[in-house]
C-alpha cells in the first residue's frame, strides 16, 4: 500500500493539484491535521477540494489550528478518523486530532486523558488488524520528531504511552514544524511529515518489510 502523506497545510494548498496529477499508484491520502490556519468549514473545503477531485480515498484528522467547522466538514465527507479505527486494504488505521495543551489557547487542544480515551476507542475498532497505523496530529513526546528549535519537547505523552503498548507499526504526525523526520519507539516508526505549507510531504509504502518513506518537496 502506498500513501500520499501531508500535514500542516495551514490553508496554503498551492501545488496539491500538480502533485496529484504527477502521482501514480497512490492507494490513499493521509492528512495529519492543521488543514487551515484558524479557519473553518469553507476554508477546509477549498483546501481539500483537489484531494477529493482525485477520487483517491482520504483519511484525515483535524489539528489544533482547525476550528470546529473543519471537523464538521471531515465528518460530512466521511474522511475523519479521529477517535475511530478503520480497515483499508488489510491495514488498520486509527486517528487522533487536536494538539497538546499550550499557553496559546489554540482552537483544539486535548489533555492526555482525553487523548488516551480517543486512542483506546480507535484501537478497539481495529484490534485484530495485522498491521496498525496511527495518524496523530501531535507526535509522541520525548522523541526526535517533537522538538522545538530550542530543543524542548512538545509532543503528546498520551501518544508516546500508546505507541509503547498498542502494537502500532507506524505513526504519521506533524504539528511540530521544526522536527520533520523519523524516530523509533520500540517497534513503531514515528514520522513527522513537516509542514506542507513549506512544501514538505512524503510517500510511504507499507509492505511485508514494514514502512518505507520517500521524502518529497513540492
Amino acid at each position: 500500500m502506498t500513501l500520499l502523506c501531508l500535514s500542516d497545510i495551514h490553508g496554503e494548498a498551492a501545488g496539491l493539484s500538480e502533485i496529484l496529477a504527477n502521482a501514480s499508484g497512490i492507494d490513499a491520502i493521509v492528512v495529519a491535521g492543521d488543514i487551515t490556519h484558524l479557519g473553518g468549514y469553507a476554508e477546509a473545503g477549498a483546501v481539500l477540494a483537489p484531494l477529493q477531485a482525485s477520487g483517491i480515498r482520504i483519511l484525515a484528522v483535524a489539528g489544533n489550528m482547525d476550528r470546529a467547522g473543519v471537523r464538521k466538514l471531515l465528518g460530512e465527507k466521511g474522511i475523519d478518523i479521529h477517535g475511530r479505527g478503520i480497515m483499508v486494504g488489510g491495514i488498520g488505521f486509527l486517528g487522533l486530532g487536536g494538539g497538546t495543551p499550550s499557553p496559546f489557547g489554540t482552537p483544539w487542544e486535548l489533555s492526555d486523558e482525553e487523548a488516551s480515551g480517543f486512542l483506546a476507542a480507535g484501537l478497539a475498532a481495529i484490534a485484530d488488524a495485522p498491521y496498525k497505523v496511527l495518524v496523530s496530529h501531535a507526535p509522541p513526546r520525548d522523541t526526535k520528531v517533537d522538538r522545538s528549535f530550542a530543543g524542548q519537547h512538545f509532543g503528546s505523552g498520551a501518544v508516546r504511552d500508546f505507541l509503547l503498548s498498542a502494537g502500532v507499526g507506524l505513526c504519521i504526525s506533524g504539528h511540530i514544524h521544526e522536527s520533520p523526520g523519523e524516530d523509533r519507539l520500540r517497534g513503531c516508526l514515528c514520522v513527522n511529515l513537516g509542514p506542507f505549507k513549506n512544501g514538505r510531504y512524503a510517500l510511504i509504502t507499507i509492505d511485508g518489510d514494514g514502512p518505507h518513506i520517500a521524502w518529497r518537496k513540492r
